[in-house]
């Protein structure tokens, strides 16, 4: 599933067509799209006004809205828009309108074709960095002048006894310091130093304390006050590196020693730990990384992050159930901390994903290679037809550091962008892609594809199981899913004996299982769409199985369309004559849907999840929905909603109208057809 966040793109182009070639590049590259036109500068001011938009797409030989007006529009609206000049028009022209954060693409004539789409895609991704590092960066500067204010003020009604001490001596004191200090002079205070209050057989451990390079959450220092106005007070400090009024100096903390100060310390450091593993949870790992990028600005200190996401534990739990998988995660923390260097620090994030801290990291050689390790370790204790893939994301920690969550945020980024397929890859391109292509060629001979099924779900229920065939590559002890391997797939004219393989155990499948009430959707990719052998093939295998046309649906993307207008339009009509039922998935990612969505052939249509998004909170968005259903109803198509990951979307999906609902609220894939939960699970629609 694609987990990736929907980008808003306004497109300024003379033919929709390149605005949806546009779309498509984007999509195939990973990102979820939600595009609109921009007729002239009027409808442009009042979108942008209306939502946020991420970029602005101008091609130059679209003849709406000029560079100058487009220039002039985004200045007086103050919007910080990433903007995309595509094509070979007035270069000069566009230079000299000065269009804010315009980056200027020529000669991207063919956006269908591998390489430019590469191309495309990396510079999208730049900017979508800059622009979200932009956006990052005011909110940082408002919360900073907030976040200093509520400071001050905290500071100074606190509690606790706080201190600022710069080479030991005070630069700033709240009143309940002064007051624990039983010291009336508050200015003759600053430029004092603390150990001037200590009792004197106390003076070298306090000094030594505050020597120390490093603090850690456990560190804290007991001592005798001296005695002033009234009896000796024993007191526990605790110290932080920080900067104030910016100096580089030490927050302390002092308190009352009142009761055991160490088991005290003790329990709260507990708190900061993960349950189930016993390594740090999210919190207690985001508060060493702050401490770390705090060590980074105040010292020449480098760290790195990297993050282990163990692909296929949800799959493991299923089977094997919550338990077995909570050991595993136990056995898993305890081998990661034994092969992590000495000094890190391991946590645990969400529920399947390991975060490991290296704090004497120049570079990724002290984590380098640990995935493969922790993949070995653990192989042994993995449940028997169970598997797990290890995925890595890295990032460094060092002075540009915005925060731990911002860290461990880019990390899980790079995760995800890292198992995207490349735009453009090829047979021989590297060796990861010449393995992988090795590995499909293998697994058309020898069949070590796996299938999944996921149900599909109809909101007034008619008796029918609906499934989705979906299709796993096995990889010794574990599953490669097809973003890793599909793509490649394609390009290298293997699709469609995938297509073949998939149908053919799919319709045996059928044959097995008499009950006219299962019915399977397969999905095609385009090189069947585009070959004149597959429907012929598929036609024979239909024959020789003696399978009811109706228990199959073929389904296709809405961006093959757009690619293969031509081919498609061929392969829907032949469809037609064979009596078997079309679906169209990602209906809606393009300019103009209805424009390419075969209506006479088509039976069933799947939403773009972009226009499911956010349908909970936006109401704009659910009339829109709802509109968009009643088109297609009206041609005669059923709708279905994917990817629905919360169950309590349901109602809102109902009262839309839609027909069919899919997502691993419902249930996951899986290898067994599964249909029981329709019995089990009760839906509440308390909103009507």
């Amino acid at each position: 599933m694609n987990n990736s966040p929907t980008i808003n793109v306004l497109i300024i182009a003379q033919q929709l067509a390149e605005g949806d070639k546009l779309i498509n590049a984007l999509r195939r590259a990973g990102y979820s799209v939600n595009a609109e036109a921009v007729r002239d500068e009027t409808f442009l001011r009042e979108r942008m006004i209306a939502k946020r938009w991420d970029f602005v797409c101008l091609f130059t030989d679209a003849d709406q809205i000029s560079p100058q007006r487009l220039s002039k529009v985004l200045r007086e609206l103050e919007k910080d828009i990433g903007c995309l000049i595509i094509g070979d028009g007035d270069l000069p022209a566009i230079l000299q309108a000065n269009i804010p954060g315009a980056r200027i693409i020529a000669s991207l004539d063919k956006l269908d074709s591998a390489q430019q789409a590469s191309m495309l895609t990396r510079v999208v991704n730049q900017e979508l960095n800059n622009l979200e590092n932009r956006r990052n960066l005011r909110k940082m500067g408002a919360n900073f002048k907030e976040l200093e204010t509520r400071y001050q003020s905290l500071l100074a009604s606190s509690a606790d006894a706080i201190a600022y001490l710069h080479n030991g001596l005070h630069i700033f004191a709240n009143d309940t310091y002064f007051r624990l200090l039983q010291n009336d002079d508050k200015q003759g205070l600053i430029n004092t130093s603390l150990l001037d209050f200590v009792d004197e057989p106390d003076v070298d451990r306090v000094r030594e304390f505050l020597r120390q390079p490093q603090f850690k959450l456990t560190d804290a220092c007991v001592f005798q006050l001296k005695e002033n106005h009234g009896p000796s007070v024993r007191v526990s400090m605790q110290c932080t590196p920080v900067e104030y009024d910016s100096e580089s100096c030490l927050q302390t903390i002092i308190r009352p020693a009142t009761g055991n100060a160490r088991q005290q310390l003790y329990a709260r450091e507990l708190l900061s730990r993960d349950l189930v593993t016993g390594v740090l949870n999210e919190g207690g790992l985001v508060a060493e990384i702050d401490k770390t990028i705090s060590d980074a600005l105040y010292g020449d200190t480098h760290a790195m992050v990297k993050v282990l996401s163990l692909v296929g534990f949800e799959e493991l739990v299923a089977i094997a159930g919550k338990p077995a998988g909570n050991l595993l995660l136990a056995d898993i923390a305890r081998i990661t901390q034994k092969l992590a260097p000495a000094g890190s620090h391991i946590g645990r994030v969400g529920a399947s994903n390991f975060a490991i801290l290296c704090r004497e990291a120049n570079s990724e050689q002290p984590l380098s290679g640990i995935e493969n390790q922790l993949s070995n370790a653990i192989a042994d204790l993995l449940p028997a037809h169970t598997s797990i893939q290890i995925k890595t994301g890295t990032s460094a920690v060092n002075e540009l550091s915005i925060d731990g969550s911002n860290v461990l945020a880019r990390a899980q980024r790079y995760l995800n962008v890292a198992s995207l397929p490349l735009a453009g890859s090829s047979p021989g391109k590297n060796d990861a892609t010449k393995h992988m292509f090795t590995r499909l060629e293998d697994a058309i001979s020898n069949e070590s594809f796996v299938l999944a099924f996921q149900p599909i779900v109809n909101l007034k229920e008619d008796g029918v199981e609906r499934y989705e065939v979906r299709i796993r590559l096995q990889e010794k002890d574990h599953l490669i899913y097809p973003p890793s391997f599909l793509e490649l797939a394609n390009q290298s004219g293997l699709g469609e004996k995938i297509d073949r393989w998939v149908i053919a155990k799919s319709l045996a499948l059928l044959q097995e299982q008499a009950d006219s009430s299962l019915q399977l959707t397969i999905n095609l990719t385009h090189n069947s769409l585009v070959s004149p052998d597959f429907l012929p093939w598929l036609s024979e295998s239909l024959r020789d199985t003696r399978v009811s046309t109706d228990r199959l649906i073929l389904q296709i993307s809405e961006l093959d369309i757009v690619s293969f207008e031509e081919q498609v339009s061929q392969f829907c009509g032949r469809l037609q004559e064979l009596e078997i039922a079309l679906a169209v998935t990602h209906f809606g990612c393009t300019l103009s849907p209805f424009k390419y969505l075969p209506k006479e052939q088509a039976k069933y249509v799947k939403l773009d999840r972009s226009l499911l998004d956010d349908i909970e909170i936006d109401a704009e968005k659910r009339e829109s929905l709802a509109s968009t259903v009643e088109s297609l109803h009206a041609s005669g198509i059923l709708v279905i909603a994917p990817m629905i990951d919360k169950i309590e979307l349901l109602p809102l999906l109902w009262q839309a109208n839609l027909n069919f609902v899919q997502g691993n609220s419902l249930q996951e894939p899986s290898d067994r057809m599964n249909y029981s939960f329709v019995q089990e699970e009760e839906i509440t629609l308390s909103s009507f």
